[in-house]
């Protein structure tokens, strides 16, 4: 399993054990335009969207500090309430918030939050999170190079 793969699946681990038995929690899909909401309050869907790496001033080796940005999409049938939205995305920022998966420098940090559509009925929110790992070069491949 690959850095970022293991990252996102700690990440869904975390979501489970706190709110799996409230809420469906899945990887974003494949074909979201045919997502189909099937639990009766919501659920939170996991993704990778982008990371940022930071220039290292060494001449000898490559070792960046990447920042990584973990977008998750709530999509929920109630906008307000117990059940609602708005009340998950306090519950989800307090859920991962200061939780650092394998790999990480840092821990999750919340970066951003908004409304993304409604349409029949169905809410959707995104909630964005940064960590930081470091990007380091496959030794490997560069020893083999001076063979």
């Amino acid at each position: 399993m690959t850095l970022t793969s293991q990252i996102l699946a700690s990440i869904m681990q975390r979501l489970t054990e706190i709110h799996g038995r409230e809420l469906a929690i899945e990887y974003f899909p494949e074909q979201p335009a045919t997502y189909r909401l099937n639990h009766p309050t919501g659920s939170i869907l996991i993704s990778y969207s982008r990371s940022n790496f930071l220039v290292n001033d060494a001449v000898d080796a490559t070792l960046m500090q990447r920042e990584l940005t973990i977008p998750l999409t709530l999509v929920f049938r109630k906008l307000h309430g117990e059940f609602g939205v708005i009340t998950y995305l306090d519950k989800i920022r307090e859920t991962l918030t200061g939780f650092k998966p394998p790999h990480c420098e840092q821990s999750l940090k919340p970066i951003s939050e908004s409304f993304l559509a409604q349409n029949m009925g169905i809410w959707q929110y995104a909630l964005d999170f940064s960590t930081t790992t470091s990007q380091i070069q496959h030794y490997d491949y560069v020893l083999s190079e001076h063979l």
